[in-house]
């Protein structure tokens, strides 16, 4: 059965085969490497799926951080596992620390500036872009966006989820030259705040192993190594 593609690269595609369906994006806004998700399907479907997007692209074809368990379809399609990242987590029993800054709820006038941020705060295979920022406030069924404000202009945000009893702190950034006035201490002191107010007991993070200073911070904060990871793997 043929292959059905919709969508124009470098916009959001959709892959269809039968009842199997996978949606892909840019993984960030300066490569043409290739964020794919697997909504149904089997790994022939993915595989084909991933052949495609990398021969439409030019680029690298990469799943979403998975957990260890998930990534059986992945392997049989040819993904290899190509970066390891520790979870952290803690339970959302007071304690957050002083909000130093005010936060506020993100509007639509900030987007260029939160992209921007994200442009400049991480290098590489880890800036995720415009659409990466707005799958990751799509990944739960709660969610919000807050900023954190220097002046008249955004210093830094974050984006945090809730679902099934958990939250998940997505993303945090701030910009380079407002690291270290405790803008970062001040998203996540609220971020934890907006999840425990939806009933959430732990939140959940994940960092790249080899990143201490971001482990360091959220130590800091309370949290801990849960001794479980994800895995973003690469179509091979």
């Amino acid at each position: 059965m043929r292959l059905h593609v919709a969508g124009e690269w470098p916009g959001p595609i959709v892959l269809r085969r039968g009842l199997s369906l996978a949606r892909a994006r840019p993984w960030n806004d300066d490569a043409s490497d290739v964020s794919v998700r697997l909504a149904r399907g089997t790994a022939a479907f993915l595989a084909a799926a991933a052949g495609t997007l990398a021969e439409m692209t030019g680029g690298g074809v990469f799943s979403p951080a998975l957990y260890p368990t998930a990534t059986t379809v992945w392997g049989d399609a040819g993904f290899r596992e190509h970066v390891r990242l520790d979870i952290m987590e803690r339970r959302l029993d007071g304690g957050y620390g002083e909000q130093q800054h005010p936060i506020r709820l993100a509007v639509d006038s900030d987007e260029a500036a939160i992209a921007e941020i994200d442009e400049r705060t991480f290098e590489g295979f880890w800036r995720i872009g415009e659409l990466g920022i707005q799958e990751a406030l799509t990944a739960t069924s709660r969610s919000i966006m807050l900023v954190a404000d220097a002046g008249s202009e955004v210093a830094g945000y974050a984006v945090v989820g809730a679902q099934f009893g958990r939250s998940f702190l997505q993303r945090i950034a701030v910009a380079p030259e407002h690291q270290g006035a405790g803008y970062g201490r001040s998203l996540l002191a609220r971020s934890m705040e907006w999840a425990s107010e939806r009933g959430t007991g732990t939140m959940v993070l994940n960092l790249r192993t080899e990143n201490e200073h971001a482990r360091g911070f959220y130590e800091r904060a309370g949290f801990v190594a849960s001794g479980e990871h994800l895995t973003v793997l690469r179509f091979d």
